[in-house]
């Protein structure tokens, strides 16, 4: 299979899961994923996939650490900083041993070193995982930071045993010291590369800011580039990727305040591109998951094991994750983790840690990545360590998926559905005020109030059928209009023409229906016709047609701007409560047609004003209302960013400016 079908197959599923994720509300997205996975595995391109652990922590974990760290609230990380790597390191090391040594009890024959593989690999949690499964419920804040923060650091800790795990298998010899070094310089190597590389990043994006090179087309793609050169050139110095980008990430969080210089267009892009990619990355987390899923199961039956049956495995997955959440409910009971919680919610909060040890992909691809053979042979125990990760995995996303909805309640916000078209309502309402107050040309002041309008989201799409008939009425008064001027000489009957040409040029843009479509180009032939008759039958050339509408465009202009005003007061006086959306999209398009005509400086500056007094009105209105405590803070955040994405979309609009 090409690399390109696959990426659109995974894009593909990876859509579907958002579409069923919004319908299927019992489960977690992660669980959802999983199964499209396990559907996609019946594909013959997928039958007997094998995950490539090396690109799969490059292409895809690599960037999603990144993104964890730069939404990671530095303070309040420095805050637990302590209490990040005690569950980071102390809990994860500890973990690896008891884990490893009772894996090593159960597994009847495995050798020590390989046990303590075992366990490394299921010991470190997934970020991705536990946002997964946590994102609808209401997890006490103290809870949720303390998983988050471990999951971004412990995953050096498992793959550093991991590695040191397979080199004593390997070779015989474990020394203690040099283990220690050896994470020591692993760990904090993969910070400090991160660091470095990171803030050598943000020297760069704060110079293109400097130089006013910082469009979106330099800085994004700068940006997505970021974590894979920082994952590879950390791994090229031996140190951690992962934790490399984690810092990374986290030093673009710090210097947040310094890149708001940046422009709106750029953030704005910069933004969406990064929430649409992470998306995208999550959702091929968990299916490429489930496509494994039933390679582990084919190469455990049919491959070979070592132990008895494959649900003595199964056995041992599940005494192995009780193991661990005992191990996690122990060291945050004994306080080996401080974390500031409330007495009244040291109970819940525990049991939430312990069981919120969620593993996932990181696990899965260091399974894989246990080499196929060992001096010729098959490598023992191969395919009974990944199927107890494997079991690990879907245990510790099932539980939580099934325990935590019993205990907590369901995420609520702060604001409604109804309060947000509420505000928004009188949000716009606010900003035409200052609008019509501002005194300026009608025409234009009409084309910016009716722009306004357009952001209600309460408008209903507009019917066809209506919408056309509407138009029609229109059409037809802007063939009286033009003829009484022509009566009252006050244009020629070629302009007449020339602007019958024109309007009937622009309102082919429109959706028309065939018999609509049809009816225009039949009034456009007659039109022609008898142009034609007038010109004693004389073909004009399809050029000339331009160069004349060119040449003609003030006399345009003029028809317009007595065209314009009566069509509108029209339109006011057609507008009903059946018929809002109709009669808007209909001001939009005369609005468009409008600006097409006149293309003036004049106008472009007059709108443009308009529009910079309408938006800080709607930022005025927004924080009116927060300090009246009228609206939330979370509500204010949501208008806050839903004008500004409505400001940069009018602003840099060329088809409306330039």
């Amino acid at each position: 299979m090409s690399v390109v079908f696959f990426i659109l197959i995974l894009i593909t599923a990876a859509t579907l899961s958002n579409v069923l994720d919004s319908k299927i509300e019992f489960l977690p997205r992660a669980i959802v994923q999983i199964l499209i996975g396990l559907a996609l595995s019946l594909v013959p391109d997928f039958n007997h996939f094998n995950l490539n652990p090396e690109i799969f922590m490059l292409a895809i974990i690599a960037p999603l650490m990144y993104y964890d760290g730069m939404n990671t609230n530095i303070n309040k990380l420095k805050l637990t900083l302590g209490n990040t790597f005690s569950l980071a390191i102390g809990l994860a090391i500890t973990t690896i041993i008891l884990v490893g040594y009772l894996g090593y009890t159960l597994l009847p024959g495995i050798p020590l070193a390989l046990a303590f593989a075992l366990a490394s690999i299921i010991t470190p949690t997934d970020a991705v995982a536990v946002s997964s499964v946590t994102e609808n419920l209401e997890i006490p804040n103290e809870a949720m930071l303390s998983l988050k923060n471990e999951s971004l650091f412990n995953d050096a800790s498992g793959i550093v045993a991991f590695d040191l795990a397979l080199t004593a298998f390997n070779t015989g010899q474990f020394s203690p010291l040099m283990s220690i070094l050896n994470y020591l310089y692993v760990f904090f190597g993969g910070l400090l590369v991160g660091w470095i590389i990171g803030w050598l990043f943000i020297r760069l994006q704060l110079l293109l800011i400097e130089t006013n090179i910082d469009n979106p087309n330099v800085v994004v793609p700068i940006n997505i580039i970021k974590p894979f050169a920082i994952y590879l050139i950390a791994e090229e110095f031996g140190a951690s990727g992962i934790l490399a980008v984690v810092a990374a990430g986290l030093i673009q969080s710090t210097q947040s305040k310094s890149l708001r210089l940046t422009s709106t267009k750029t953030q704005v892009v910069s933004k969406t591109t990064f929430e649409i990619f992470t998306n995208l990355m999550n959702g091929f987390v968990f299916i490429l998951l489930g496509v494994s899923l039933p390679t582990v199961i084919y190469d455990i039956t049919n491959n070979g094991r070592e132990v008895g049956s494959m649900g003595y495995l199964i056995l041992i997955g599940i005494l192995l994750y009780i193991a661990m959440i005992i191990i996690r409910y122990l060291w945050v009971t004994f306080r080996l983790a401080s974390i500031r919680i409330r007495p009244e919610a040291q109970s819940l909060n525990r049991f939430l840690i312990a069981i919120n040890g969620i593993h996932g992909t990181i696990t899965l691809s260091m399974a894989f990545s246990i080499p196929l053979l060992l001096k010729g042979a098959d490598f023992p125990f191969r395919n009974d360590i990944i199927f107890i990760a494997a079991t690990v995995i879907v245990l510790s996303l099932i539980v939580p998926s099934v325990i935590l909805p019993l205990m907590l309640p369901s995420k609520s916000l702060s604001y409604s559905l109804d309060d947000i078209a509420k505000y928004r309502q009188q949000m716009i309402n606010y900003a035409v005020k200052g609008v019509v107050e501002a005194g300026e040309d009608p025409v234009e002041t009409q084309a910016v109030v009716a722009t306004l309008r357009s952001q209600q989201s309460t408008i209903r799409h507009p019917k066809r059928w209506k919408t056309f008939r509407i138009l029609e009425k229109c059409f037809n008064l802007e063939e009286d209009i033009l003829q009484n001027m022509v009566d009252n000489d006050e244009i020629t009957e070629k302009q007449q023409t020339l602007y019958q040409k024109m309007t009937l040029i622009q309102s082919s843009q429109l959706r028309q229906s065939f018999f609509q479509s049809l009816m225009h180009r039949v009034k456009y032939s007659i039109i022609k016709m008898t142009h034609h008759l007038k010109r004693r039958l004389k073909s004009v050339d399809q050029q000339k047609l331009k160069k004349t509408i060119l040449s003609a465009r003030d006399d345009i202009a003029k028809i317009e701007d007595q065209i314009s005003p009566q069509i509108f007061a029209s339109l006011k006086k057609t507008l009903a409560d059946d018929n809002h959306a109709e009669i808007h999209w209909i001001e939009g398009y005369y609005r468009e047609r409008h600006r097409r005509f006149q293309n003036n400086e004049r106008t472009n500056e007059i709108q443009e004003e308009l529009f910079i007094n309408a938006f800080q009105n709607e930022y005025n209105f927004i924080q009116n209302q927060l300090n009246k405590n009228m609206i939330s803070r979370e509500l204010a955040s949501l208008l806050y960013e839903q004008v500004s994405n409505d400001e940069w979309i009018y602003m840099q609009n060329d088809s409306i400016y330039n």
